[in-house]
């Protein structure tokens, strides 16, 4: 809901006070960065698969990449930024399409990040560095939804809300949430 991509069926999703759907895609997309459970790599470049397949504009690329994580190990690859990844993304280890994904979602630096299971495939230097993003993110002003069904995903979190049966079931500060 919070992507305009499924129905909502009670209330409204709001950005800047408008509804998600009257949005047109070509304006929301900027604000928004997602980075899916199931992380999907597409034939092309590296530079192509974090730009989401528009023109990559190099500065950005390395912008979303760096905030990632990922810079240092694209730099490495042959071509670097212009490695073509493969089918299905086959030269990357899962934990490196889990942050190629994440720089996706920071590409253009959107205000509002949605992070589905953000820690899945990943060793524990990833899992750091992807706190780092996340915290680099939150101390950045940006806006934060991690979707986890693991309590150790959601460190440094301010908020939990919790869903029993598609309802809001709790929405309290985290500390007290856990307290309880």
């Amino acid at each position: 809901c919070l992507l305009g991509l499924w129905p909502h069926t009670k209330g409204d999703v709001l950005l800047d006070d408008i509804s998600i759907h009257a949005w047109q895609r070509e304006q929301l997309g900027p604000f928004l960065g997602y980075l899916p459970q199931d992380i999907e790599i597409l034939t092309g470049s590296i530079a192509e698969n974090i730009a989401r397949f528009g023109s990559p504009d190099s500065p950005k690329v390395i912008e979303a990449a760096k905030k990632a994580g990922i810079h240092d190990m694209i730099l490495k690859l042959p071509m670097g930024y212009d490695t073509q990844i493969g089918e299905a993304g086959n030269i990357l280890s899962g934990g490196q399409k889990q942050l190629l994904a994440l720089a996706r979602a920071l590409y253009d630096n959107p205000q509002i990040i949605i992070l589905d299971e953000p820690n899945a495939n990943l060793d524990d230097a990833s899992e750091r560095i992807v706190m780092n993003t996340l915290t680099a993110l939150k101390n950045d002003g940006k806006t934060i939804f991690i979707i986890a069904h693991r309590l150790n995903q959601l460190q440094g979190i301010d908020y939990m809300m919790s869903l029993q049966k598609g309802e809001v079931d709790r929405y309290e500060p985290f500390q007290k949430a856990i307290a309880q």
